[in-house]
């Protein structure tokens, strides 16, 4: 945010956003009381803020997406990939597929749940052979994403699934103490579950897409049964056909209870234009838009 109000000040001397943004939790609600110029998430919203939204303004909340998640960074709403082991012959699921697999209501349709490589029609060896799912917290933000997008908003996961944290704890020394001090450990959560993937043959894991294991690979995925199947490279990130991309989005008011800003929408053209957007390139981690995506967002600001 810093970067581009230092932009958009050089074109437009002594305007400036005072101290009205805040993130996540308190941005909805900061719109409809009127206290902040720009709701900005580091997650997706949730259906309780904007039905809150609805029923405080009596108008729908209005996102523009500004910019895209980033490839591979936890922090920086990415991507999600789906990852098997290098010797699994799977190389493409649906979206209904990664439901069975992942969860437990099947509501894209699955007949039952899988939980063996067979029933994704692997023979062989594979016979039999369960599936062992791994992710990072499913209750975070990347999880809530996958549940909302793949399992039509079910909060029922796989049993089987195990979970890796950010935070490990250590306990350096058995000893003879009573109580070995415990000391804690920053990990990257998403990093753990590709390399468990990569050291479990029967494995498959969600983590950020542009997280590596030599052991382990990509799939392609479509939404429907008929595909297209899209590969998780960055350029179907950047574009947004990779159907786990995930766009970043800034919510403003703008209806006839609460209208629009004129400050605020000016901030947005300029974020929107080609230096705007040069800048998230040089960011290094969040991906700007394409021109066609930027021409959706101009016209939803007239």
């Amino acid at each position: 945010m810093k970067l581009w109000e230092q932009g958009f000040q050089k074109y437009h001397p002594g305007a400036r956003f005072e101290d009205k943004l805040v993130t996540s939790a308190a941005a909805i609600a900061g719109l409809y009381t009127e206290r902040i110029d720009l709701g900005v998430l580091a997650r997706e919203i949730i259906p309780p803020e904007a039905a809150a939204y609805e029923k405080m303004t009596r108008q729908k909340l209005t996102p523009i997406t500004v910019l895209t998640g980033s490839y591979g960074c936890q922090d920086k709403i990415m991507a999600l990939g789906v990852f098997v082991n290098r010797d699994n012959p799977i190389s493409k699921l649906t979206f209904a597929q990664l439901d069975a697999i992942l969860g437990v209501e099947c509501r894209r349709g699955a007949k039952s749940a899988v939980r063996s490589w067979d029933q994704l029609g692997l023979s062989g060896g594979w016979c039999g052979e369960p599936i062992h799912p791994y992710s990072g917290l499913a209750y975070e933000a990347p999880g809530y994403f996958f549940s909302q997008t793949v399992m039509k908003g079910s909060v029922l996961w796989n049993c089987g699934l195990r979970q890796f944290e950010n935070v490990e704890e250590e306990i350096p020394s058995a000893g003879t103490e009573s109580a070995a001090p415990v000391i804690n450990r920053l990990v990257d959560a998403y990093q753990k579950v590709v390399d468990a993937v990569g050291s479990d043959r029967r494995g498959i894991g969600l983590a950020g897409a542009g997280y590596r294991n030599p052991n382990a690979k990509l799939v392609a995925l479509a939404v429907d049964d008929g595909g297209p199947y899209v590969e998780a490279t960055k350029e179907n990130v950047a574009n947004l056909s990779y159907p786990l991309a995930r766009p970043v989005m800034f919510y403003i008011n703008k209806g006839p209870a609460i209208p629009a800003d004129p400050k605020v929408i000016e901030f947005l053209r300029y974020v929107l234009s080609r230096e705007g957007q040069e800048m998230v390139l040089r960011e290094g981690e969040f991906l700007p838009l394409t021109a066609e995506v930027v021409r959706a967002q101009l016209q939803k600001l007239d």
